[in-house]
This record gives C-alpha cells, sequence and structure tokens, in this order.
C-alpha cells in the first residue's frame, strides 16, 4: 500500500501539482499552488469546509458534510453531530471538547492536534471505521484502554506528547496497524507484545526495555524478528538492551529503507565506564541493517568506535550498498570516522556533534590511494559538519601530493565529490583549514558559520555561492573565480567597518572586471559597518563597483539597497553621524 502510495506521490511532483520543498532533500515535504489549491476546494464543493463551523449559518449545509477542518481563533470550538463526517481535523489554538468525537460513528480519519487537547474519551474506541487517529503535538496524560477495540486502525501518530508516560497495553490488539510514531513523546516503557502486530510497516520512536510500576514488561529487540514488512524502524534507548539479539535481527528484513538507532541523550552524562562503552558497541554490532537500506541514522552513540559494519571500507560497502542519506548525530567518543567515501549511493552525509574527532584525513575517503581510477564519494550531494567542537585539521589528499596553486586544473584527476552541490560547515571553532585538493571538486555552494579559527577561503573555482558567519579570523578569501553571490553576516557592534578580507576581496573584483556580471553581495553587519557603504562615506568605493548589493543592520530593520545597472539607490538609514 505504502509502495502504491508513493508512485502515486511521485507522479503529482511529475506533474508539478506539487511542489517540493528545497528544505527537504528527500522531498518529503512539498507546498501546492493557490490556484490547483482553489480548484481542489471547488471540486470538493459542499462534501469539504475548512473554517470555523460556528460561522456556517445553514445547518443543512453542515449535514453534507464528510471533511471537517476546523481552523479558528476562538478559544474553544464545537461541532454539532454530522452523521456523515468521515473526516475531521482540529489545530491549535482552538479546543475542543473532545466527548463529542464518540458520537460521529462513521469517522476515517481523526486528527487532533495543539496543546489545547488534554484528554481522550473512552468513547472513541466505539470508532469501529477509524482508520487514522493523528493525537500529535497534544497535552493527553493517558489514552483509554478501549483504543485496542479499534480494529480497523491503520495509523497512530502519537509524536510530540509530552504528557503522555503511559500506553495501554491494549494497544497490543490492533492487528491491523501499519504506522506507530512515538518520537519525542517521554513514555516510560512500550507494552510488550508490539511484535504481534505483524502488518506494523512504520515505527518511531520504539522503546526498548523497562516496564511499568504496574509490572508490566516493555518490549525487547527480540520481538522486532517478528516484525517482518518493517520498512521504517527508530529505536531509541539501546542502552537498555539486553544483549540477545542475533546479528540477523534487522539484515533479514528485505523491505527495510529507513533506520534510526538511538541511545537516551546525556545518558552518561560525561561520566561512562569502559564496561558500559563496550556493551553499547556489541548491542550496535548486533543490529547490522539489510543491504537494501537507503536511510540510516545513528544517535547519541557513546561507545568508542562505530559497529563493525561500518568499520572497514569493505564492510560498510557491504552492508550500506544502497544507502542515500546518513546521519551522525552526537557520536562523541568516536575518534575516527568511518571509511564513507566508497558509499555508491550515498547523496547526504550529516556529521553532526564528533566532539572526539580531532583531525579527518584522507581515510575518510575510503580505499583513495591517489590513483584516478578511485572516485570518492560519486554520487554525493550534500555534506554537513556541524558542532565539531575539536576539529582542527581536514585533508583530503595524502602527504607529499601537496599541489602547487598555478598547477593547470586540467591536469588533476577529479578524484571526490564529482557532483557535490553544497558544503555545510557549521559550529566547529577549531577548524584551522579547508583541506588541500578542495578544488579538485566541483563545489557550487559552501556555507561557513562559527569557524572560529578559519583563516583563509581560496583557489576554489566552481564555488557560485559562500555565505560566511562570524569567522572572525577569517583574512583571507580569493581566487573564486565563478562566485555570484556572497553573504556575510557579522553583527558584532564592536565591528565598525567592513571586514578587510572582504575590502580586499572587493578590490580584487575591481581589479579582474567580468563580463555580464551577476555577482550579489549580501551583508548583514553592525549599524556602524553599514553606514560606511552609504553613498560618500569610505566603504562606497568599492560598494558601487558591485553590481548588486543588499545590506541589512539591527535585525533587518534599516537596510541599504543597490543595483550597478540599471541604477538603483534606496536606504532608510539617517545619513548623520
Amino acid at each position: 500500500m505504502e509502495d502504491v502510495a508513493k508512485s502515486y506521490y511521485m507522479e503529482l511532483i511529475c506533474r508539478s501539482f506539487l511542489q517540493p520543498d528545497p528544505e527537504y532533500v528527500d522531498m518529503s515535504r512539498c507546498t501546492i499552488h493557490d490556484l490547483l489549491r482553489a480548484l481542489a476546494e471547488f471540486f470538493a464543493g459542499d462534501e469539504s469546509f475548512s473554517g470555523d463551523p460556528q460561522e456556517v449559518q445553514s445547518t443543512e449545509l453542515m449535514k453534507k458534510l464528510r471533511r471537517l477542518t476546523i481552523t479558528s481563533n476562538r478559544e474553544s470550538v464545537s461541532i454539532p453531530h454530522l452523521d456523515c463526517l468521515r473526516s475531521l481535523r482540529l489545530w491549535t489554538p482552538p479546543s475542543l471538547n473532545t466527548q463529542v468525537v464518540g458520537n460521529l460513528k462513521h469517522l476515517r480519519l481523526l486528527f487532533l492536534n495543539g496543546d489545547k487537547i488534554e484528554n481522550i474519551p473512552d468513547s472513541i474506541g466505539g470508532l469501529v471505521h477509524l482508520r487514522f487517529l493523528d493525537l500529535e503535538h497534544t497535552c493527553i496524560h493517558n489514552l483509554p484502554d478501549s483504543l485496542g477495540n479499534l480494529i480497523n486502525l491503520q495509523f497512530l501518530l502519537l509524536n510530540d506528547c509530552k504528557s503522555l508516560h503511559i500506553l495501554p497495553k491494549s494497544i497490543t490488539k490492533l492487528y491491523n496497524l501499519r504506522w506507530l510514531r512515538l518520537e519525542d513523546t517521554p513514555l516510560n516503557y512500550v507494552p510488550k507484545g508490539i511484535g504481534k502486530l505483524e502488518h506494523l510497516h512504520h515505527v518511531e520512536g520504539l522503546i526498548i526495555g523497562d516496564s511499568g510500576d504496574d509490572g508490566e514488561e516493555g518490549c525487547n529487540l527480540e520481538e522486532l524478528q517478528m516484525l517482518e514488512k518493517l520498512s521504517c524502524l527508530s529505536i531509541r534507548n539501546l542502552e537498555k538492551s539486553s544483549i540477545k539479539s542475533s546479528s540477523v535481527l534487522l539484515s533479514s528484513k528485505t523491505h527495510l529503507r529507513e533506520l534510526r538507532l538511538r541511545c537516551t541523550p546525556n545518558y552518561t552524562d560525561g561520566h561512562i565506564q569502559q564496561q558500559e562503552m563496550d556493551k553499547i558497541v556489541q548491542v550496535f554490532d548486533d543490529l547490522c541493517p539489510p543491504p537494501c537500506l537507503e536511510k540510516l541514522g545513528i544517535q547519541d552513540f557513546f561507545g568508542g568506535r562505530y559497529p563493525n559494519w561500518m568499520s572497514s571500507s569493505t564492510s560498510i560497502t557491504t552492508a550500506l550498498q544502497e544507502l542515500i542519506y546518513l546521519q551522525l548525530i552526537n557520536c562523541s567518543n568516536c575518534p575516527h570516522l568511518p571509511q564513507l567515501g566508497q558509499l555508491p549511493q550515498l547523496k547526504y552525509l550529516r556529521i553532526d556533534g564528533a566532539t572526539a574527532v580531532v583531525s579527518i584525513g584522507p581515510e575518510f575517503l575510503g580505499n583513495y590511494n591517489g590513483e584516478p581510477t578511485e572516485i570518492a564519494f560519486p554520487k554525493l550531494e550534500t555534506l554537513l559538519f556541524e558542532n565539531m567542537s575539536n576539529w582542527e585539521e581536514w585533508s583530503l589528499i595524502l602527504s607529499g601530493e601537496e599541489e602547487e596553486d598555478n598547477e593547470p586544473e586540467s591536469s588533476k584527476p577529479l578524484m571526490f565529490f564529482p557532483h557535490l552541490k553544497s558544503i555545510f560547515i557549521l559550529k566547529c571553532p577549531k577548524l584551522k583549514a579547508l583541506p588541500s585538493g578542495l578544488n579538485r571538486a566541483n563545489i557550487p555552494r559552501l556555507f561557513i558559520r562559527k569557524a572560529h579559527s578559519l583563516s583563509r577561503v581560496s583557489h576554489l573555482p566552481t564555488l557560485k555561492e559562500l555565505e560566511v558567519t562570524d569567522c572572525p579570523m577569517l583574512e583571507c578569501v580569493e581566487k573564486l573565480e565563478s562566485l555570484q553571490s556572497l553573504k556575510v553576516i557579522d553583527y558584532e557592534e564592536d565591528n565598525a567597518s567592513l571586514p578587510q578580507w572582504l575590502i580586499s576581496f572587493l578590490q580584487q573584483r575591481q581589479e579582474k572586471p567580468h563580463e555580464d556580471d551577476l555577482f550579489m553581495l549580501h551583508l548583514e553587519c553592525s549599524v556602524q559597518a553599514l553606514k560606511g557603504c552609504l553613498k560618500g562615506r569610505p566603504h562606497w568605493l568599492f560598494i558601487q563597483q558591485v553590481p548588486r548589493f543588499i545590506g541589512y543592520a539591527k535585525n533587518q530593520s534599516m537596510y541599504l539597497k543597490y543595483t550597478k545597472q540599471p541604477y538603483y539607490y534606496e536606504t532608510n538609514i539617517d545619513d548623520e553621524d
């Protein structure tokens, strides 16, 4: 069913009915054009309504409703008894007397979202036709035992229910359940018996181990053995797992496409015993994923090394040969990164919170040995390093390979990042330099934020977009021949002038005029620095040569906009000191 739905979804994107949100590289979020939405509303006619039901004048009109979406600024709303209603959605802020929900006997879909929803009535167990129940972002404290009566329920979404600590044992009776979402919900445990729900296809936030005050036992990793149809699995609290699982626990799941493995955040609070580190490594060693996996996330892992199936170039390409998206978040005790460069399908890589890493060398590329036939990261498009507080050095080429700046580009074989689109270096305060050899890669976009020790950005001939934020040691930005967009963000009030590297870079551009120049400079700075860019002020000499310029100060309340041709100049800054 999910595969058919995905094919429909992708077809709607191909037909431009849906427009993917560029912030989501996997196209999991889309928007729809207003005109197409209006057309859909027209065809829905009297069967659908979105707004405040208490503002509808005709009760006869309401009786025909099959789909109702409530949006209102009232403190609370009420709805009449609607026999035909199939779908009910409530978005925050209004509250709703949830007792009325039990009377809507023909409901198929029920969305109750927002912190004004605090309880779910026992009568919900009478909605035997219900297929979809979304209670995310609510303040419910418990779920009634009658939930187990919803024998047709396929989707149960409970993400971000901050007051929910217990699930009813009856949840194990939902034999038709396909989706179960429990992320960011502080449950004490998940009742044992989840493994009986053989149709489960998508499970997020599954808690391993523990039990409640009532003596009920929590589920364990062995229960996953029975869930053969899983395509998405997210497990947390893995440090509480007993070491009994088999290495084929996940590797035999031929439908698994997405896997997230998490320990409890701050579990050790900085004080970790070697025994605990060895135990969690063994648990992760046994969770070797199947070769069909496309998305993998490892979070809050406190072992001293990555799992065996990620530890060598041979094992990682065997276990993860179809992997497209990889996130390693807060793996804070691993001093070395896996050899990820040989993953043949990898497009997105995020490494966040690897605080034990001091140096990243050519071994990161995998079996790279300097031969032109070896290509590392052959399909990678996005590379992100974030919150790496001790990272100092990054190198891509072996010692002895150091290349002369004046070496012709054509003589350099392309051995890494042939399809890279963006590099993000965020909150890496000790990184001293970008790696030598990065100019071999075709990199259109580079974002550097809070790299407090970085001094130089140069020799990136294909770079088109550069963003620099809070890099106080930066001294030199040069030889970026293809640069079309430069964004500089520095709100430090002590900086009353433009950075010297920026002035030097603009001087270099003046010395080498570009035909059909579309260069854009975006500046966010202190009030005094922006005033220095006004016409007649010291920096105007450089600004007036920029084809397009926009500058902001004081949280964008003050601005200066300038276009060289056709001439345009606008500002709301008082020219007086």
